[in-house]
């Protein structure tokens, strides 16, 4: 059977809520979309946490609704043309993050330009105010929602690369992130 017709049942299925079809679109194009985000982002982890956020999306917002193959008559890869645009597109989102935050880094004044050698030791004692206060605030937070926080902030570790370490999903590391960091703010606001 032609690849486009392939495509077309395959759409039918995935538009009826079919969760087969959506295991099967999964295994059909996995290593396809990883192979294009790691050649763009060059970089295993963020291209392996980009693709499966997008198969998250894709079923939870019924991304393939949007497939119209009327559209694609004389392609002859529907699915395939559709996901492979929204990969590079999220990539290319992911490399311009990328870009600001490295002007932002290197706009960043250099610690004497920050604070002049007079006033070191007052930032210092400040600085030591605030590492206790967050000390302080970490306590107030959950074991768990803790340690996720202090692999991602401290450790600067991925979402999936602290689910491995911890035996979680990668949901979970992103909800106890979200629940850490909002016991944090307010602990912080009351500094």
């Amino acid at each position: 059977m032609p690849v486009y017709e392939q495509d077309l049942i395959l759409l039918t299925q995935l538009k009826a809520g079919n969760t087969g079809a959506f295991a099967d679109f999964y295994e059909k194009y996995r290593k396809y979309l990883m192979v294009v985000a790691i050649s763009l982002l060059d970089d295993e982890m963020e291209a392996q946490d980009l693709v499966q956020e997008f198969f998250i999306d894709f079923w939870e917002k019924k991304l393939y609704a949007k497939i119209d193959p009327d559209q694609n008559k004389r392609e002859e890869v529907v699915i395939k043309n559709y996901v492979h645009r929204i990969i590079f597109n999220r990539c290319m989102d992911r490399l311009g993050l990328r870009k600001t935050r490295q002007r932002r880094m290197d706009s960043m004044p250099t610690p004497e330009v920050v604070c002049p050698p007079e006033n070191r030791l007052e930032a210092q004692e400040r600085q030591q105010q605030l590492g206790a206060s967050l000390a302080a605030a970490i306590n107030k937070v959950p074991p768990l929602s803790a340690k996720v926080f202090e692999l991602a902030y401290i450790q600067h570790k991925s979402r999936t690369e602290i689910a491995t370490v911890m035996g979680v999903s990668p949901n979970t590391v992103k909800n106890q992130l979200v629940r850490a960091v909002k016991i944090l703010r307010t602990q912080l606001k009351k500094v």
